[in-house]
């Protein structure tokens, strides 16, 4: 599996990139836009082609998972550890984050994948995982009901190490959105991980 997550910030040519990237096989795209306002989620969902709603994830903005007829909604550690999905979102499919491996091996079966990261320094946060990068960590993984992903620091150079360590799948930030050519660099990631990776989404 390769997800992508949206950069945080708008970028030039934001929707004809994401049209791009489903085009040429990305399994799924992580919303995140913390900063937009219900009105602006809205617009921007509208504005991806309907055909790859059942591939959106909502990163952010969890409460218009119904409104937007998205039903997988990302949590992060401590909307996790809150639990509100239990009462709101039944039936939705979940992701979540972890930044150890014990965290991640402590998951139970309602997750459908959690990122680990940061697997490498990360390229969208300048100094994140110079210190504590957790590829090392991946032979301790003992959870095989939930998804591995790596997240942090994966390009093209070094996207097959996750997978070869025993991650079900990677996910592109930095890689994507600071490249002058994210569909190249996406397809280049995706012909490396092809015959690897053997996760898809669960339905």
């Amino acid at each position: 599996m390769i997800i992508a997550l949206t950069a945080a910030e708008e970028v030039a040519s934001e929707m004809n990139i994401i049209h791009h990237l489903f085009a040429h096989g990305l399994d799924l795209l992580h919303l995140r836009k913390y900063h937009f306002t219900d009105e602006q989620m809205y617009q921007y969902v509208a504005s991806i082609d309907a055909t790859y709603h059942d591939r959106l994830v909502l990163h952010s903005h969890p409460w218009l998972s119904d409104a937007l007829h998205i039903n997988r909604i990302h949590f992060n550690a401590h909307l996790r550890q809150s639990g509100p999905f239990n009462r709101h979102h039944f039936g939705s499919i979940y992701s979540t984050s972890v930044h150890h491996i014990d965290q991640f091996n402590a998951l139970d079966k309602r997750w459908n994948y959690a990122f680990l990261s940061p697997l490498f320094p990360s390229i969208s946060k300048a100094g994140y995982g110079q210190e504590n990068a957790l590829l090392g960590q991946l032979p301790l993984r003992t959870n095989l009901d939930v998804g591995l992903i790596g997240l942090g620091g994966i390009t093209a150079a070094n996207c097959l190490l996750p997978i070869q360590a025993g991650a079900d799948g990677i996910a592109l930030l930095g890689a994507l959105w600071q490249d002058p050519d994210p569909i190249q660099h996406f397809k280049t990631c995706k012909q490396l991980c092809s015959k690897n990776y053997n996760i898809s989404p669960r339905d």
